[in-house]
């Protein structure tokens, strides 16, 4: 059995990077979702050590604002996820009008080129050099 609650969500980071670093954002959002309140029981055990009493109610006002904050973004960006992959998963079945089977597309056929070199054509590079001579 599977336990249902983890302590950390589940670490599936993708492989590209532009992705990777928008995933590692939704979760880091979600930990500080998850474990914000321990930084709240810790501000306001603090500011109750230094000024009493006075200062709780402060101190947890606005540590409960900045947690409300973060979980309406966290539900912000959910909706706006799932929406994005709605949609694209729309325009894939648009694309293919059988239905729901498949077909990956053949990957294309990759050049190993460095960056900032010209590629030519050596046919036409070598006629170039013989009308030169």
């Amino acid at each position: 059995m599977k336990p249902k609650w983890r302590w950390l969500p589940p670490w599936n980071m993708p492989s590209d990077p532009v992705q990777a670093v928008f995933w590692f954002m939704h979760w880091l959002l979600q930990v500080l979702v998850r474990y914000f309140y321990v930084l709240i029981l810790v501000g306001v055990a603090y500011e109750t050590y230094l000024n009493g009493i006075v200062g709780l109610a402060g101190t947890l006002l606005v540590g409960l604002l900045v947690w409300a904050g973060l979980a309406i973004l966290l539900v912000v960006i959910n909706v706006t996820s799932g929406v994005s992959r709605v949609y694209s998963e729309i325009n894939r079945l648009g694309r293919n009008p059988a239905g729901f089977s498949y077909v990956a597309p053949e990957p294309e056929k990759e050049e190993n080129v460095v960056e900032g070199s010209i590629i030519t054509d050596l046919e036409e590079e070598r006629k170039r050099r013989r009308q030169e001579m």
